[in-house]
């Protein structure tokens, strides 16, 4: 039988040093945890960037058991989104607890969620979509690694060797690890913005909390924080791969390349040359986040999943939700999506916008665009 859990809620800001040491605990002991987005740090800085930053705190008698970091209000979502990549329940491996009961406790009338991690088995009806994690596990090294790989990767690792042979005809090849450049840092965000307005994507780095969460990770030396490398041919900039770090896992994260060397493929150049110095930089996990976008299917695994769903509580919340849900389901079928295409353009703006001006141009631009992705 489940526990019956006492629920407290606080802004990150708020949490003792009694329930950080027992979040940090719980996260050493839990594998599915690994990944830096459920380090305290991340959500104590995101209390300094959100207004709407809370926390959900499970208690079993005095002992905190679980923690949940999420914003807003009524309507939830994970703590950071659209920026954090994954998220969910900060518990024990085989921890008891109706998640449910959680959230109404929590005063939370719905959770939606798009990467989830975590076995909880009592979630598993809420699920909608389940996205491979492409995870590069360096623990037993580079060379074990690389010979456990499948005939696809192989494939790939030799056409990979081609193409540097062809750049180093007209280039040197040049590795910045860990780079201080605010010239690379700059490129990079004009990199990202021009693909976004390429793609018709909503671009998430127009708001000033999502931009200087970068920058404050970036700015950091140590603990939490983000990592730049940046691959050159000759003088040009050529890759560029940001990652948040806790200092073993590195979660690629902003990711963008020199579109006059695309036939050349830098991002794959500089991914391959960061695997080899891995053990250099004191990386035992390189993250390539949830889903088999192209390149990524190479290095797939078979393994943990992230999950996209939603948990309808209570009240209005729940059951806009389900409206929601119902209206996407018919949508899917009749109208290419187009209502969850809105929807998750609408929830993108407003996790990055809280201007109602803001918003409305926005979702006028989706709108114009057929609700693009």
């Amino acid at each position: 039988m489940a526990k019956d859990l006492d629920i407290r809620v606080k802004t990150p800001a708020e949490l003792s040093d009694d329930e950080i040491k027992a979040w940090i605990a719980i996260r050493d002991g839990n594998p599915a945890l690994y990944s830096p987005y459920f380090h305290p740090e991340y959500a104590q800085l995101m209390g300094e960037l959100r207004q709407d930053a809370q926390v959900a705190i499970g208690y079993d008698q005095d002992k905190p058991v679980c923690f949940l970091p999420y914003q807003g209000t009524g309507f939830v979502r994970p703590l950071g989104a659209p920026m954090t990549d994954y998220h969910g329940f900060i518990e024990e491996t085989e921890a008891d607890i109706d998640h449910t009961a959680f959230l109404q406790k929590a005063g939370i009338g719905a959770l939606h969620y798009t990467s989830l991690v975590g076995e909880q088995k009592d979630m598993i009806g809420f699920h909608r979509e389940d996205y491979p994690l492409c995870l590069i596990d360096l623990t037993d090294g580079v060379e074990a690694w690389r010979s456990s790989r499948s005939s696809s990767y192989k494939r790939s690792l030799k056409s990979n060797r081609r193409r540097i042979r062809r750049t180093e005809e007209d280039y040197e090849r040049r590795f910045e690890y860990k780079s201080r450049s605010g010239d690379a840092y700059d490129q990079l965000m004009n990199w990202k913005r021009e693909r976004f307005a390429e793609t018709g994507l909503y671009d998430v780095l127009s708001s000033d909390w999502t931009s200087g969460l970068l920058r404050e990770l970036w700015e950091r030396d140590e603990g939490l924080r983000c990592d730049m490398h940046v691959l050159y041919f000759g003088e040009e900039m050529a890759a560029m791969d940001m990652g948040l770090t806790d200092g073993e896992t590195f979660h690629s994260w902003m990711v963008a390349y020199n579109p006059e060397f695309h036939a050349l493929s830098p991002g794959t150049q500089l991914l391959e040359d960061m695997i080899d110095k891995a053990p250099e930089l004191g990386y035992r996990l390189i993250d390539l986040g949830a889903g088999m976008d192209s390149y990524k299917s190479a290095y797939a695994v078979e393994g943990p999943v992230a999950r996209s769903g939603y948990v309808p509580v209570a009240g209005a919340a729940a059951a806009i939700s389900k409206l929601y849900d119902a209206a996407e389901k018919f949508g899917e079928k009749s109208l290419k999506d187009l209502p969850g295409k809105l929807r998750r353009r609408y929830t993108q703006i407003a996790d990055c916008d809280d201007t109602v001006s803001g918003r409305a141009k926005a979702m006028f631009a989706a709108v114009k665009s057929g609700g693009s992705r």
